[in-house]
């Protein structure tokens, strides 16, 4: 326990490990990154975890708290290295670095001993306002644009891919998957763990 604003309250790491125990393992990954993004440690998590009361859920929430990443901008993002994980592939670099000819960017996820890339492509950040009040969804669409067409230009074809549903997940990853080297392909088997995402 802590306090903020006078008010006892649970630490971040134990919150995160009470999401883990009983959230959607999707959702409750989405806290975790979230918690290492705003510079939160999670070093207690594990032994806040080891402490707890025997419950169902444990495997799922140590999974979870191994698999959380400082490198996510978005919860899309963190959806996107989801269902990829479920699914079997390797486990990806968040920000994966490109060097191009307009300096170095970053790629949502990448699997660099494969020049596998892979991008979470929203509608968000191309309308005006949303993202800050001075935000212009025009620039932000010229900007990906030459970005994406530097990381090309570099030799990378990143996959983009929108949020989807149902077996239209399943078609996601198969796009991503087809980039691995067949032998790599063969190893990707569906965390059992890991229920589909909600």
């Amino acid at each position: 326990m802590t306090t903020r604003d006078g008010l006892p309250v649970t630490t971040l790491a134990r919150t995160v490990v009470d999401c883990a125990l009983t959230m959607h393992p999707l959702e409750s990954l989405a806290v975790a990154d979230a918690a290492l993004r705003a510079g939160h440690g999670l070093r207690d998590a594990p032994g806040i975890l080891a402490a707890a009361p025997a419950r169902k859920g444990r495997a799922r929430a140590r999974w979870v708290l191994e698999h959380a990443e400082t490198g996510v901008d978005s919860v899309w993002e963190t959806w996107l290295r989801y269902v990829c994980l479920r699914a079997g592939l390797p486990r990806p670099i968040t920000q994966a670095p490109v060097v191009t000819r307009i300096g170095e960017v970053h790629c949502d996820l990448g699997w660099p001993e494969w020049d596998v890339l892979a991008e979470f492509d929203g509608r968000v950040k191309y309308r005006d306002g949303v993202l800050r009040d001075d935000h212009d969804g025009t620039t932000e669409l010229l900007r990906e644009k030459a970005r994406y067409e530097a990381i090309r230009e570099a030799g990378y074809d990143p996959v983009r891919v929108m949020a989807t549903r149902g077996r239209e997940v399943s078609q996601l990853v198969a796009r991503i998957a087809a980039r691995f080297p067949a032998d790599v392909r063969l190893g990707f088997r569906v965390n059992p763990l890991l229920p589909p995402p909600p």
